[in-house]
Order: C-alpha cells, then sequence, then structure tokens
C-alpha cells in the first residue's frame, strides 16, 4: 500500500508541477484574480481528488488517513526543491509569487491529508 500511495503522490505532484510550468501563468498571476483565485479552489480540488481515490481504490476507512498522508509525502519533499529553485522550474512566473507558491503548494497538501483524516471517520459515505 505504501509503494502505491508514494507513486500516486509523485504522479499527482509531477501533473502539478507541469500544470504550472507550462499554463502556470494564465491563471497565476499578480493581481485580485490571480492568487486569490487558486488559494479558494486547489485546496478544495485536492481535498475531492484525494477522497474520490480513496473510494474508487477502495482505501479500508481505517486506512484512509495514512494512505492519503502517504499521498501528500512526495510532494512535500520534492516541493523543497521547487520553493527554493522556483525561478529555475517556473520561469514563465512571476518570481515575487513564489511565497504564494509555497504557501498555496502546502495548502494543498494538507488539503490531502485532511482529506484521509475526514474520510477515516465518514465510513458510511
Amino acid at each position: 500500500m505504501i509503494v502505491r500511495w508514494l507513486i500516486a503522490g509523485f504522479a499527482l505532484w509531477l501533473v502539478v508541477t507541469l500544470g504550472f510550468r507550462f499554463v502556470g501563468h494564465n491563471v497565476f498571476n499578480t493581481g485580485p484574480d490571480g492568487v486569490s483565485w487558486l488559494f479558494m479552489l486547489l485546496p478544495i480540488a485536492f481535498l475531492i481528488v484525494t477522497y474520490a481515490l480513496l473510494k474508487i481504490l477502495k482505501v479500508e476507512p481505517s486506512d484512509r488517513s495514512e494512505a492519503a498522508s502517504i499521498f501528500a509525502v512526495p510532494g512535500l519533499l520534492i516541493g523543497i526543491y521547487q520553493i527554493n529553485s522556483y525561478s529555475v522550474i517556473f520561469p514563465n512566473l512571476d518570481v515575487s509569487l513564489a511565497p504564494q507558491f509555497a504557501s498555496l503548494m502546502f495548502a494543498c497538501y494538507a488539503a490531502v491529508i485532511i482529506a484521509g483524516i475526514v474520510s477515516s471517520h465518514l465510513k458510511s459515505i
């Protein structure tokens, strides 16, 4: 189970990173619309995706917290490099957005962990 969720977490990290790298400049920009909408929508999307994966893969309710935590680990660990090398990895994004990117990234991975915790207590759903 651990390896499967580590691989899934790495795949999620890769998709999100490539998304920000190639089309992030369209949605992640300075101003009232860029960062604020992402802070409202992306963590909710991560929570929903995580919950759906836990249900689709039929993870036992007692194992959901652990699975979601393991799912978040690759993004949290590799995210350290992303934050440190922001301008190299994301040359298409404004460098002044690096702190907001870091905050958004950690909010999303917190949502992944919260999805696991909450879904482990929602056995009937």
